[in-house]
């Protein structure tokens, strides 16, 4: 899309959204449920992808205001997650719309607003059937929006042109009012927590310390952090420690519950990889650590189409089982190490040797392996070599030459994929002269 825009003159740069939300409903919130025993529930339809793309085109925009307010950038997604009007589009919506709360405007401000400042709450979902607020996070969504530079292959922040910076008297005053419109817009109530509730409720997604929002007198403060025993890399078993501390006087009881889920880079689960419950003490100004392991061959089979795996740890203290505390950690798994080596001079029409080494991580024999090498002013298209079943342990070499037809810095990239693994990538620079 970016292309054909500039292509049709008009100015048009691609933008990237980490943390971004998919709200459905034209709240303004993104609402997780989880059950009583820790495991993230399926029903809900709001979502927080770990990144969204969409584009940015520079027009006037005398169809919203004769004064140009909102000239300048506009958002422009061409894999629309909603329908607007009756058909899957969303934008033009001025970039200044979305930084202001202007979510009476058409052309889907409130999608977007959504998109890079949502609020997130998280439900707690009885046996019964009753659910409770836990807490609300007010700055997770819209990290780092970001384009490439003018001139450059850097990366250029441009969160401050969406929205206020978080944390800001500004930025929930913009909220507020992107409410307002909407309830107005839309006929229906305004329905937020209480701000004292909001700020209780606001954990780290690694090393949260939230307070339960529902009972009327808090609790001491329960701390919670996850830690890493070693760097994650699919292959190998995952280790973590949970760990626990209070600045309360006397001994608690808490029951621990741990659920591990696959998770998709649209914030959907794909599946449920292991669940444990314990009951431990935990002692005053002492430290309590409790174990996680996951070993590869529980994940291995929900991670081959999945980005992270989602653990979350549900807590109850004995004493007062209405306080529940939830912390949620996401680990991103590290892709075994592929290398690749370009011999030969760089020079235009002048065959080169590109030297692929991959080594089998894991204790089974990986089945339909290839590898794809491409490179723009480097290869026509893309060469795909199909590769002899790998046992565990063992490593392939491979050796492909290729003719650059285009001068300047280039960018060559290999892709292993396995019946196991997906997507194991590594680039090199080359410099291709007359």
């Amino acid at each position: 899309m970016c292309s054909v825009m500039r292509l049709l003159g008009i100015p048009c740069r691609v933008v990237t959204n980490f943390q971004s939300a998919h709200d459905t409903n034209k709240n303004l919130t993104i609402d997780t449920y989880f059950a009583d025993y820790g495991v993230r529930e399926k029903e809900t339809k709001d979502s927080v992808w770990n990144y969204h793309v969409w584009v940015e085109g520079w027009m006037k925009r005398p169809d919203l205001a004769k004064d140009g307010r909102y000239d300048g950038w506009q958002a422009l997604d061409p894999t629309p997650q909603e329908k607007s009007d009756g058909m899957f589009c969303c934008g033009p919506a001025p970039v200044s719309a979305i930084l202001n709360g202007d979510t009476h405007l058409k052309y889907d401000v409130p999608f977007l607003f959504a998109s890079v400042n949502a609020d997130c709450i998280t439900w707690l979902i009885k046996r019964d059937g009753s659910k409770q607020s836990i807490y609300s996070e007010k700055n997770r969504i819209g990290q780092n929006i970001s384009t490439k530079g003018v001139g450059t292959t850097k990366r250029m922040n441009i969160t401050d042109s969406y929205k206020h910076r978080e944390g800001t008297i500004q930025e929930r005053s913009v909220f507020q009012f992107a409410l307002e419109r909407v309830a107005n817009e839309e006929g229906g109530e305004i329905c937020i927590l209480p701000e004292k509730n909001v700020e209780n409720g606001t954990p780290d997604m690694n090393n949260g310390s939230p307070e339960p929002i529902c009972s009327p007198t808090p609790p001491p403060k329960l701390l919670i952090r996850f830690e890493e025993v070693s760097k994650p890399v699919d292959g190998d078993d995952v280790s973590l420690r949970l760990v626990l501390s209070s600045d309360s006087t006397v001994v608690r009881m808490l029951s621990i519950s741990i659920s591990v889920q696959a998770m998709r880079y649209t914030g959907r689960p794909a599946g449920n990889i292991l669940t444990q419950a314990t009951e431990q003490k935990l002692l005053p100004g002492k430290e309590l650590t409790v174990p996680i392991l996951i070993p590869y061959v529980a994940y291995h089979k929900f991670m081959i189409g999945c980005e992270s795996l989602y653990i979350s740890a549900m807590i109850t203290d004995h004493q007062k089982k209405n306080h529940t505390f939830l912390a949620e950690n996401r680990v991103v798994l590290m892709k075994p190490p592929i290398s690749i080596t370009v011999f030969g001079e760089g020079r235009l029409m002048k065959e080169m040797i590109a030297e692929v080494i991959f080594m089998n991580p894991v204790n089974e024999i990986l089945r339909n392996c290839s590898l794809t090498l491409s490179g723009s002013g480097l290869l026509n298209g893309e060469i795909v070599t199909g590769l002899p079943d790998l046992p565990p342990h063992n490593r392939v070499r491979v050796k492909l030459g290729f003719i650059p037809y285009r001068i300047g810095e280039r960018t060559l990239l290999v892709d292993f994929d396995c019946a196991s693994f997906r997507d194991i990538k590594k680039s090199c620079t080359v410099t291709i002269r007359p």
